[in-house]
């Protein structure tokens, strides 16, 4: 058995896997499809868990076999019964030796990651949002990670669902007129609001469906709609929330250093940079940083954090992109 250990970045729309040393050298990656649970089902999802990892063997010029240890950060587990889960099921693929198996939410590496490893939060705002913090004494507190049906305010999906949702006041009358109608009727492809209703009640989406219209109601705040430019501050406050939750629950020694992470909290004017002065109004004492690394180094950071062993400052990747 190789002295290595493996990291895996399970997200909502794909797995990766990197196997490192205990210096932090990057041996080999791998990736599959996604492995949420609660898309896929647990029994897909221990099989891209174990596909993943054997890219990363492959990878490595190496045949399969046991980690020393493995962490496994999976979108949607949340619940201890989730968890307990996915690391049998993760066991069961023989991922690592018995017992050597760790899982937390997949925010986890996207924190450590976001971080380097140091104390701090991690706001997400991608297809959907979450926030994780981790203080230095190292208790964590995650706030959000609901997912499309109960939260996932201020997340592209979220953005976009309540863009529809003004569309059809509007049409009713008990909402202002927005420009956000031709262009919803335009992206989900009917000729009227009333064909909405079909649109989204007997087709099958996607939140990342939904979600791909958010950039539409960000460029129509930009031009001045003040239906759209309400709902990113909606958004916005959403998201805000997220951070507030996470610093009442954790003590901080200093000033938390704080990573937006994600495609709708990175994209910039208007959203971004509206999201950035919301945050700093409502919680002055925080510091936003731009994202050190990325998921999958936090995956390969928590990996041998879990193996009790002190992780290097940085994650070596010469010759794979991770």
């Amino acid at each position: 058995m190789a002295d290595w250990f493996l990291g895996i970045d399970a997200g909502g729309t794909g797995t990766r896997a990197v196997l490192v040393d205990s210096r932090g050298r990057v041996k080999g990656t791998g990736s599959a499809a996604s492995a949420n649970p609660h898309n896929v089902g647990l029994t897909t999802a221990r099989t891209r868990l174990r596909e993943a990892a054997s890219a990363a063997w492959a990878s490595a010029k190496k045949p399969f076999q046991p980690a020393r240890s493995a962490f496994v950060g999976a979108a949607g587990v949340k619940s201890r019964q989730e968890i307990c889960a996915m690391r049998s099921a993760a066991e069961g693929e023989g991922l690592a030796v018995a017992g050597e198996v760790v899982v937390e939410n997949d925010l986890s590496n996207a924190l450590t990651g976001g971080l380097s490893g140091r104390p701090g939060i991690a706001l997400i705002s991608g297809t959907g949002s979450n926030c994780l913090g981790r203080d230095e004494l190292g208790n964590s507190f995650m706030c959000g990670g609901w997912g499309w049906i109960l939260d996932d305010e201020g997340s592209g999906f979220g953005l976009a669902l309540a863009a529809v949702r003004a569309v059809a006041r509007a049409a009713d009358g008990r909402g202002p007129a927005t420009a956000l109608t031709p262009s919803t009727l335009a992206f989900f492809g009917v000729t009227e609001p009333n064909e909405l209703l079909a649109c989204f009640y007997t087709k099958p989406w996607t939140p990342g469906d939904v979600g791909e219209f958010a950039p539409v109601v960000m460029r129509l705040a930009s031009e001045g709609d003040v239906v759209a430019k309400t709902i990113l501050q909606s958004g916005a406050d959403a998201l805000v929330g997220l951070v507030k939750g996470v610093l009442a629950a954790l003590s901080f020694a200093h000033p938390p250093e704080v990573v937006l992470l994600g495609g709708c909290a990175r994209s910039g004017s208007p959203y971004q940079d509206l999201l950035e002065q919301t945050l700093l109004d409502a919680c002055p004492d925080i510091r936003l940083i731009a994202p050190r690394g990325s998921s999958l180094e936090g995956a390969a950071l928590n990996a041998l954090k879990s193996a009790g062993l002190p992780p290097p400052q940085k994650i070596q990747s010469k010759g794979f992109k991770i």
